[in-house]
């Protein structure tokens, strides 16, 4: 009877950890969509996800439940049933709460996912505890680690399914489902065992109607809500990232992660984009074009005597919406390439006459990579002789704010250094016209010698000495010795996030002051014994951060990915937790040497990233190398997670809840610092070297207090 009632806790922990990877990664994406997520965003989601469920840990050891396995019950079927909930309510809520197209703070973000998070994953952190407690409590002996890898077990196998399989097959709530169905199972098997028949026959008609609404498309009755007025004709999970195509008149718009990539029937911005570039070149043949073809700008490049267009588009999913979706023809020049454009400039051969590059701005760090020296350094290279490369910011207008001032200084600064000659165009954009050749400013005078017939882009639309003057007036506000923007050290993606914050200045100082707040609150709740543990939480949230930047600036896409590496992530906390701990002696020494040996390991993994973007065509050995930097610092932590629920002499529940809590507010405090400042700031490497000290350091306090015997 004990090894049964052992089993089922079992069952029910594993469950609970297969529920909290696939709504994290599922709650993430749909807050992504929602509030056109950058990774500031990404780090507010998962520190309030982290505070929430530490603090719901937290709390339940202040409550002994006399009837331990019917709170279980309760709990585990309100983590079945909440995240369908709270998915639904991000998108029906989103353009009730905040008027449709209207930009939201960071405040707003911060509020808003703390609210929709706080049920879910505040009866989640309960939920862990209580299951230690449980578990402990019935096998006579601190069972901790064994829940805790357990929960990490749940986590790798939903992780990789989901991520691997459902993804492609499944919609949001349709995967949702599945999870709950699988929550309620187990609650099933514990309501058996208390013999609560009414509870059991509530919880068979739950999954009963659970399977049943699989059959419904509750994500297109969802989505319908936050696009409003907006007909979804396509959507999409893909490795790359969610993408919907809408159609509002007769406009067809495409959307990824919530960002809009390109909308069809601009004719103002798809012609200032291709003509501002060409006629710039005597006699262009190849063509380069970087995203947004189907837009429209095919049919403008199409207008010269071009021999070929290479358009690259990394999802191929864009591709078949675009040829189904828009006024797309096939035309034997239209070479489409689906691979990014960083991977194919270090592998091509070939040379163009002009480059477009029709991307968003800088406002994540996976656009970001195309605004880098490194990117500027490879496309030269497959420039032909006074070839000409178009990019381009946010316009500015008449009126240039220091932010904006900033920007364009970082990219022009970026690219001067590849260029003779550099002219700023302001338009729907501020285009970045680059090239060793003359330049001019003349666009109307050369469209009309052309015998190109636009809309807009002509002599009765543009004025030359007009545009000059805008030219030399966005020139003059620039300075030529700004920073340049790097792969790993993203200057550009951090002003932008910073020209975005300037939007909302009245209630900048008091996001920070409510963070700041949480951040001392979550760190005084940490126990000195479980100094190590939120340290070492701190570290491994913060390098997976990194792993996942690194893999972005290298091969363009986390999407998918993401779900991947935090399912090994969770298979180190499982090796660490339940096996490996046995091989470390638990006492405080030991506990500090694990402290060192994340300092080694930061300050080598600079040194490893080198190595991978060198190497980065060969695919294998380089998901291979990132899959095992994730495996080994996720062991390390599930280790001192052990240790330090062993060192611990309290009651079960109290360790649980140290510890879990202690993990969750370190891990919450690295994803926000890391995502949203340091790596913007600071660069990866210097973050490393930080990360590094910072464990050299604690490991040290830890041997400190150990002499002088203060370290309980």
């Amino acid at each position: 009877m004990l090894r049964q009632n052992k089993n089922k806790i079992l069952i029910s922990v594993i469950a609970m950890g297969c529920s909290s990877i696939v709504t994290q990664i599922i709650i993430l994406r749909e807050f992504l969509s929602v509030f056109y997520g950058n990774e500031l965003v990404i780090g507010i989601i998962l520190s309030n996800w982290m505070l929430i469920t530490g603090f719901g840990s937290y709390f339940e050891k202040h409550f002994k439940f006399s009837r331990k396995k019917y709170h279980i019950i309760i709990f585990q079927i309100c983590i079945a049933v909440l995240p369908l909930v709270s998915v639904f309510l991000i998108n029906y809520l989103k353009n009730i709460v905040f008027p449709a197209g209207s930009m939201n703070d960071i405040f707003d973000v911060f509020l808003s996912s703390f609210i929709i998070l706080l049920p879910y994953c505040f009866i989640n952190g309960m939920l862990f505890t209580l299951l230690c407690d449980y578990y402990s409590d019935i096998s006579k002996s601190n069972k901790i680690n064994k829940v805790y890898s357990f929960e990490s077990l749940g986590s790798i196998v939903a992780g990789l399914i989901y991520n691997l399989i459902l993804i492609f097959v499944l919609e949001s709530f349709q995967s949702l489902t599945i999870i709950c169905i699988i929550n309620l199972s187990a609650a099933l098997f514990l309501s058996v065992s208390i013999k609560k028949n009414v509870l059991s026959i509530g919880l068979i008609f739950l999954i009963l109607i659970s399977i049943v609404s699989l059959f419904f498309d509750i994500d297109k009755i969802s989505k319908g809500f936050l696009f409003s007025g907006q007909k979804i004709v396509y959507r999409k999970d893909t490795p790359f990232g969610n993408l919907i195509v809408t159609k509002l008149d007769n406009q067809i718009n495409f959307f990824e992660n919530g960002v809009l990539l390109f909308a069809t029937d601009n004719v103002i911005n798809n012609e200032e984009l291709v003509h501002y570039a060409m006629v710039q070149h005597k006699n262009p043949k190849n063509i380069l074009l970087i995203s947004g073809g189907f837009s429209g700008v095919f049919d403008e490049i199409l207008k010269y005597k071009i021999h070929k267009i290479d358009y690259l588009e990394i999802n191929p999913y864009i591709v078949d919406a675009g040829k189904k979706y828009t006024n797309f023809k096939d035309n034997p020049k239209i070479n489409i390439i689906n691979i990014d454009a960083c991977l194919f400039l270090k592998q091509t051969k070939n040379l163009y006459d002009i480059i477009l590059i029709n991307l968003p701005e800088p406002a994540t760090a996976q656009i970001n990579r195309y605004y880098t020296v490194e990117f500027f350094k490879n496309l030269k290279t497959k420039l032909s002789d006074n070839g000409v490369v178009i990019t381009g910011l946010q316009s500015v207008g008449n009126y240039i704010s220091k932010e904006a001032a900033k920007n364009n200084s970082i990219l022009y600064s970026s690219v001067k250094i590849f260029f003779k000659n550099i002219l700023i165009i302001p338009g729907q954009k501020n285009y970045f016209i680059l090239s060793d050749n003359n330049l001019t400013y003349n666009i109307p005078g050369e469209i009309k010698e052309k015998k190109i017939t636009n809309s807009y882009v002509n002599e009765f639309y543009i004025d030359t000495l007009l545009l000059k003057a805008r030219s030399e007036y966005i020139l003059s506000n620039i300075n030529k010795n700004e920073k340049q923007n790097k792969n790993f050290k993203p200057v550009l993606y951090f002003n932008e996030l910073r020209y975005w914050l300037s939007y909302f200045k009245e209630n900048y100082f008091w996001f920070f002051l409510m963070l700041l707040i949480i951040i001392i609150l979550a760190i005084t709740r940490v126990k000195f014994i479980t100094l190590g543990l939120f340290t070492a939480g701190f570290s491994s949230s913060a390098i997976e951060i990194i792993i996942l930047f690194s893999f972005q600036v290298i091969y363009g896409y986390i999407y998918q990915m993401t779900g991947i590496i935090i399912s090994i992530f969770m298979a180190g906390l499982f090796l660490g937790a339940l096996f490996l701990h046995k091989y470390v002696k638990t006492n405080i020494k030991n506990y500090a040497y694990l402290q060192f040996s994340i300092g080694v390991f930061s300050a080598v993994l600079p040194l490893v990233l080198l190595v991978l973007d060198k190497y980065s065509y060969d695919i294998i050995f380089v998901k291979t190398i990132f899959f095992l930097v994730t495996l080994i610092i996720s062991t390390i932590t599930g280790i001192i997670f052990t240790i330090t629920s062993k060192l611990q002499k309290n009651e079960y529940n109290e360790i649980a809840a140290n510890s879990y809590s202690a993990d969750l507010f370190g891990g919450a405090v690295g994803a926000l610092l890391v995502s949203a400042l340091l790596i913007p700031l600071l660069g990866i490497n210097n973050v490393c070297i930080f990360i590094s000290i910072l464990n050299f350091l604690i490991g040290i306090i830890i041997l400190m207090k150990r002499k002088r015997k203060l370290i309980y």
